[in-house]
């Protein structure tokens, strides 16, 4: 992702019916992202994680909501690398997240006493997203079933939910990425 890129993103309009989001608020914080991309503002990984925008009103301008939340996501990626100083590409050329990235991810345990994602549907959800990078066919896993994937927490202990979060984010843009070339 380039520093430039939040500012010549273009949105569809939500669909008949649809409201969206309020695109007033989404190119706002858009310039945010923008200034943060060029080392300029203040932003965090975490608080493309935390934000949430209006909907736009019956009337006015709206954005889709699918694509908004996964250019977010895209930018939220990046911004986790540049803070870790790390490569946004693990695997190399085109991919962000090759299938064997995936079967060698290993999260860190819940704090002691604080709630954490179920290690079963975390590790069910791994190997759907390592089989459908390896394979890419009609029924594979997409970035829009990802999004809606609610994974369940325990109460104590599990897998760190910042950990596998992040994670995911990064599992979304490769899956909503084009297939690399092989």
């Amino acid at each position: 992702m380039k520093p430039e890129d939040p500012h010549r993103i273009r949105f569809s309009a939500p669909s008949s019916g649809q409201r969206g989001y309020h695109a007033d608020e989404v190119d706002a914080y858009l310039t945010v992202v923008a200034a943060t991309m060029n080392g300029e503002g203040t932003l965090v990984a975490d608080d493309l994680r935390r934000v949430t925008f209006d909907v736009a009103p019956a009337d006015g301008r709206g954005y889709r909501a699918d694509e908004v939340d996964d250019y977010l996501d895209r930018a939220r990626v990046e911004l986790e690398h540049r803070q870790r100083g790390t490569r946004p590409s693990p695997s190399g050329e085109g991919a962000l997240l090759t299938h064997a990235d995936v079967h060698q991810v290993h999260f860190g345990r819940a704090p002691l006493g604080k709630q954490g994602y179920r290690e079963d549907d975390v590790d069910d959800l791994l190997d759907r997203i390592a089989d459908t990078l390896a394979h890419r066919r009609p029924g594979s896993l997409t970035a829009a079933e990802l999004r809606k994937t609610r994974l369940r927490r325990k109460r104590f202990g599990g897998y760190r939910l910042e950990e596998v979060d992040a994670f995911l984010a990064l599992a979304k843009s490769t899956l909503g990425s084009p297939p690399a070339r092989r």
